[in-house]
């Protein structure tokens, strides 16, 4: 990859890594407020820049953690992230895909409205900087609860990240009516399959959920929810109309 070259020396490498999260900050919604913000950014991005018809919150909401990305020099959120654990009930793939048997077990967890503002995607800055931090906070959360799996829907062009995040496709496809009958396909991860997949990855220490001064690790296992006092728009965020960094 170019932004590691192989010329690097692995002390200048881990220096450069390190700083990659730098004027960021990641964390789990622990309050409304923060609820309302990661919310804000969904319909920002979900319905008044790609024109899906789809409720903000919605039914899964209210039994799902939710991760907040936040341009800490601004001020303002720029990212979230939503994680629902089977344990509370079915995963919204599952109005789509009967999922294997596998992944109908405890232990499995489901990322979905992955929402990023258009100023801070990859396209933009070339490296996923808020990606990489809200996927270091994810494994992060997994490691403390075991979760044994992750699941995820993705459009046919956006596969190629979750593969290179190690996520296996699984060839289960069907249209999802909700964000306009586009094709998406169920990939899964097998947490401890993966993990010796990472050796030469080269942003190895955010996939293996390591510490970072600005991806904060909660004390305790967020409550889940919050979105009771969030359903209603939020027009405090100006982010111009782009589609959605992943569906």
């Amino acid at each position: 990859m170019g932004a590691l070259e192989a010329n690097r020396s692995p002390g200048a490498e881990d220096e450069f890594l390190a700083g990659l999260l730098r004027g960021h900050r990641f964390r789990f919604c622990g309050d409304a407020g923060s609820a309302a913000d990661a919310i804000a950014i969904r319909r920002r991005v979900y319905v008044q820049g790609s024109g899906y018809d789809v409720p903000v919150p919605d039914a899964y909401d209210a039994r799902s953690w939710h991760i907040l990305a936040e341009d800490v020099e601004l001020g303002t959120p720029c990212g979230s992230l939503r994680l629902t654990p089977r344990d509370a009930g079915p995963v919204e793939a599952e109005e789509y895909f009967r999922l294997p048997a596998a992944l109908r077990q405890p232990g499995t967890v489901e990322l979905s409205r992955f929402a990023i503002l258009p100023a801070y995607r990859k396209s933009r800055t070339f490296l996923p900087v808020v990606s990489l931090g809200m996927f270091t906070l994810v494994r992060q959360m997994l490691d403390r609860i075991g979760v044994r799996r992750m699941v995820i829907c993705s459009k046919p062009e956006r596969l190629w990240t979750f593969e290179w995040l190690r996520f296996r496709r699984t060839g289960l496809r069907a249209g999802y009516d909700k964000l306009g009958g586009a094709e998406h396909e169920l990939l899964c991860c097998e947490v401890r399959e993966a993990a010796p997949t990472l050796a030469d990855h080269p942003f190895r220490p955010f996939l293996e959920g390591r510490d970072f001064a600005e991806v904060e690790r909660p004390a305790q296992v967020p409550a889940l929810g919050l979105f009771g006092a969030c359903e209603t728009p939020d027009d405090r965020f100006t982010a111009d109309g782009d589609a959605a960094a992943v569906a």
